[in-house]
């Protein structure tokens, strides 16, 4: 190789470097990079390897016209999106005025409308992305399981794999880039994904029910009260694992060993797990890495979670919820 040749080569490793920094200088997103083939024989080996893609494998899914995909991101104005995707934020499907707090996952309706905007049909692959953490991708995945929707993935590490990948980002996709359809979901089954006030306050104490506190440890114990909650606290005699010990240092999901030998001390596996955090985001990513990764066939979302849960204990002197709460302050 001669010397002209190696310095050019130098030169565009480092714009590609300083291309990294300014874009993580610029929006916050930090470009994470991952062995793609190595990230699939992981993904090979969770239950339901095909509700998680890797960016090489979805930029081979948009780019091919014969697919009917839609790629919806959940970024909080970060800037950058993947291109061809979509946009949303958790106002376009949380926070429904059916409730006097926020957080709740919007009705089937609502969602029906969002989907219906972005063109999707019943055979549409959705496949949702977050950045820098993965659960609001999780949140959103969850949601349109709940719908009935039978194809949807999850890009495992989100936009910042995409662009450790060397993939362009750009502007999103705007309302009427794709015809707008009559779609309705297709088996919309709230049961079978989340548990309800009554469920929960019937799983404490009940040996059938494990329930899985998914917070930060402040949280967890009573320290902090995030914005949202009435007051602090935990449900009573739920297990602590907050859900971010699920996530590798690239911020893709851990492998099914790895994860074993996490929840192995916590789950024993006869039990139905409800997970909760804040407002049903962060143990939606549980309940995902439960489901699909680990197999983990009895496990519900609590999508009211401590925002809920404290509101009644708090604000509605709901004595079923106060007995069945620990570090409150009522």
């Amino acid at each position: 190789m001669s010397k002209k040749m190696k310095i050019s080569g130098f030169s565009a490793l480092a714009v590609a470097i300083i291309g990294i920094f300014v874009y993580f200088s610029l929006t916050g997103i930090d470009a994470q990079e991952v062995d793609l083939s190595v990230q699939q024989e992981k993904i090979n080996e969770y239950a339901n390897p095909d509700v998680f893609i890797t960016a090489e494998a979805l930029n081979e899914l948009m780019e091919d016209e014969a697919e009917d995909v839609v790629v919806i991101g959940t970024m909080d104005e970060r800037g950058g999106a993947i291109p061809g995707s979509f946009e949303v934020w958790r106002p376009d499907y949380s926070g429904t005025d059916a409730y006097p707090y926020g957080g709740m996952a919007n009705s089937k309706e609502e969602l029906e409308a969002l989907l219906r905007s972005f063109g999707v049909t019943e055979d549409t692959t959705l496949v949702t992305y977050a950045a820098n953490d993965q659960h609001d991708s999780a949140r959103l995945f969850w949601q349109f399981k709940m719908l009935g929707h039978e194809d949807v993935r999850l890009l495992d590490g989100g936009i910042n794999v995409w662009i450790g990948a060397g993939f362009e980002t750009g502007d999103a996709l705007a309302l009427g880039d794709r015809p707008e359809t009559d779609y309705e979901a297709p088996d919309f089954n709230e049961e079978a994904f989340n548990a309800s006030l009554d469920t929960v306050i019937s799983a404490v104490d009940n040996n059938d029910f494990l329930v899985l506190d998914t917070r930060g440890q402040d949280e967890e114990d009573g320290s902090t009260t995030l914005s949202g909650a009435e007051g602090p606290g935990k449900i009573k005699g739920a297990m602590f694992l907050e859900y971010s010990d699920a996530t590798a240092e690239d911020g893709t999901i851990k492998s099914v060993d790895e994860l074993e030998e996490i929840y192995a001390d916590v789950i024993d596996g006869d039990e139905t797990v409800i997970s909760y955090c804040q407002s049903g985001v962060r143990s939606a990513y549980t309940w995902l890495v439960l489901t699909h990764a680990l197999g983990y066939e009895d496990a519900l979302n609590y999508d009211g979670s401590w925002i809920e849960w404290s509101y009644e204990a708090y604000v509605d002197a709901n004595q079923d919820v106060i007995d069945r709460t620990e570090n409150g302050d009522f």
